[in-house]
């Protein structure tokens, strides 16, 4: 999880270990479910255009990725959560498993736990989309779980 922090800063209220946990139930979604998921903490600069335009337009900088790929973004500071899915992902992470993934998320946030809150939702589309074969990670500087300041 790309950060730009020093070891031991919090990040939207992340610790490293926290960041580390997103980071390994991203790295198990990949290996295990072959889901190919982002995940963002951070608010989102929304004055060119709506929260979820802005997360469609971080899922499209994903690349060739985009199409089969999953960009979960969290902004605390903006308390609003979305995600993304690119036309292949959506077959195995339907809208209705997104949006229950979502309801799981906020829920735990509410009791202020946000890393909790992410992995839970992460497990819940990796759960709904089955097992398939493992994919690699993405090359850097792609990171499978950013932690954006704005």
């Amino acid at each position: 999880m790309a950060t730009g922090n020093r070891a031991g800063d919090r990040s939207d209220g992340l610790s490293v270990a926290q960041q580390e946990r997103i980071e390994h139930t991203v790295s198990l979604c990949r290996s295990q479910n072959g889901l190919d998921v982002s995940v963002l903490v951070g608010d989102l600069n929304t004055a060119t255009e709506g929260f979820r335009e802005a997360a469609e337009t971080l899922h499209a900088a994903l690349g060739e990725r985009a199409h089969s790929a999953v960009l979960v973004v969290v902004a605390p500071g903006q308390r609003k959560v979305e995600v993304v899915t690119g036309p292949s992902a959506r077959r195995r992470v339907p809208d209705r498993v997104a949006a229950l993934a979502v309801l799981s998320m906020t829920s735990a946030f509410g009791g202020g736990d946000l890393a909790g809150g992410v992995i839970d939702g992460l497990r819940q589309m990796a759960d709904a989309a089955g097992k398939r074969p493992g994919i690699p990670a993405p090359p850097e500087p792609s990171s499978t779980a950013v932690v954006a300041h704005h």
